[in-house]
């Protein structure tokens, strides 16, 4: 079973190819044909086995019956909740007496409400790696995981700032090599105004991503602003497979390296990716782009961090039911003498922050950009009868010891990256690095 780091609620960028990507590990429960008030059963058995923290089986079932309420709106007269003497097995048959109540209302489908009052329930340990996925995207979390991240769309990320007047609006912030959206001339900080005659004004990442997101060979019309200048794009929706990781030359001496997520693969793929670099010229020092990234395998954070400190270096603090330890690195690190910068933002999470933790902790980089998501946790993702969970088995800390979870990690230089930069076209983050990145790099030579 692979250990995976990551937080979907945290991430601020989504892939306009399915879904938010996320790493899972499918458990061997046997799927059910229709989902029932026994998924919330499920679910709380899992934490039992796994949760690196007790839990109260009563205030979790009230915590479902508390969504029950929310998504039927119904009153406590009707959804009462549970005393919290009650027995377990008493516990129970209340809570799915309640759950056909909640279905009787006919506001939502018996499925939808089982789906809801799991995620309710599991929303209300507040911890960002303890989660709900329904079916479909538990099916996809597990294709991201294995480093086969096959969808249909237009082949962007994309992200959301807010204006001065407080107004929301989506922004690309990447488009990938060989997509559709390449293809059609879509750029860097594009402003997405409107989806078809969809308006995205005050617009969130996911609903403007269900809207561009459909079948291969179907067109999408977006509208669009750039420098201030509105125009019109078909982009032709296509089959993509993603990449997790780019490295590029972005000055003489300066490797550009962007990380999108810990999948499988990632770090294998960045050695050869750099080591690819240095054949056509002298890497003198490295910017990773980690803004973005919300994690992924504990392995893989692993192995980016080996290529930039010694062999045995600490990189991260684990603790389980059972015990503490260290996590260290292994084996040969090709770049560990070359100056590093490392930029990160709201949404670097988990292995991103594992990483970056480590890198400050133990001086290796500099670390630009804006405070980090502050979700860090070791997790599995286990299936339910209907979909599958994220479970917490290990809470995560820097190799100092310091927390991440719900703090974050400040930059050593804060750089903002807002609204008005965007619809001018232009990166201070970035600059920021290479300004940094030209001091380190050409420093006594």
């Amino acid at each position: 079973m692979q250990h995976r780091i990551h937080a979907a609620s945290k991430s601020w960028l989504a892939l306009l190819i399915a879904v938010v990507l996320v790493a899972a590990v499918s458990g061997g429960i046997v799927p059910a044909h229709a989902a029932t008030g026994s998924l919330v059963f499920s679910a709380i058995a899992v934490l039992q086995r796994n949760y690196v923290d007790p839990i109260h089986e009563t205030d979790l079932l009230n915590a479902a019956i508390a969504t029950l309420r929310q998504q039927t709106h119904a009153g406590p007269a009707v959804l009462p909740d549970i005393p919290a003497t009650t027995g377990t097995t008493e516990a129970e048959q209340q809570f799915l007496a309640e759950f056909d109540r909640a279905v009787q209302t006919g506001v939502e489908s018996q499925d939808q409400l089982a789906y809801d009052a799991t995620a309710g329930m599991l929303a209300s340990l507040h911890d960002s790696h303890v989660y709900y996925m329904d079916p479909s995207r538990f099916q996809e979390n597990k294709q991201s995981l294995n480093g086969n991240p096959g969808f249909s769309g237009i082949g962007i990320m994309i992200t959301g700032q807010a204006d001065a007047a407080g107004t929301h609006w989506v922004f690309v912030d990447n488009v990938f090599p060989g997509s559709p959206a390449e293809a059609a001339g879509l750029k860097r900080f594009d402003k997405i105004v409107a989806v078809g005659g969809t308006s995205l004004r005050d617009a969130n990442v996911q609903q403007a991503s269900g809207l561009i997101r459909g079948p291969a060979g179907s067109p999408v019309v977006l509208t669009i602003e750039r420098a201030g200048q509105p125009q019109q794009l078909t982009v032709t929706r296509a089959s993509i497979m993603t990449r997790s990781v780019t490295a590029q030359f972005i000055e003489p001496g300066v490797a550009y390296v962007r990380l999108f997520e810990f999948s499988k693969g990632s770090a294998r793929d960045m050695r050869n990716q750099l080591l690819d670099l240095a054949q056509q010229g002298q890497i003198r020092s490295v910017i990773l782009d980690l803004r973005g990234n919300p994690g992924g395998l504990i392995s893989e954070a692993d192995g980016v961090a080996g290529l930039f400190l010694q062999g045995g270096s600490p990189i991260a603090r684990v603790v389980d039911r059972q015990s503490s330890s260290l996590l260290r690195t292994m084996g040969q690190a090709p770049f560990a003498q070359v100056p590093l910068v490392v930029l990160t933002n709201g949404g670097s999470a988990s292995g991103s922050e594992i990483v970056t933790g480590a890198f400050k902790d133990l001086h290796r980089a500099q670390i630009i950009g804006e405070k980090t998501a502050g979700a860090l946790g070791g997790a599995i993702d286990v299936a339910l009868p209907e979909g599958g969970m994220s479970v917490t088995v290990e809470r995560i800390t820097t190799p100092g010891g310091h927390v991440v979870e719900a703090v974050g990690i400040s930059p050593d230089v804060a750089v903002p990256l807002g609204e008005q930069d965007m619809e001018q076209g232009v990166d201070p983050q970035l600059q920021a690095a290479l300004r940094a990145a030209g001091a380190v790099g050409f420093q006594n030579k």
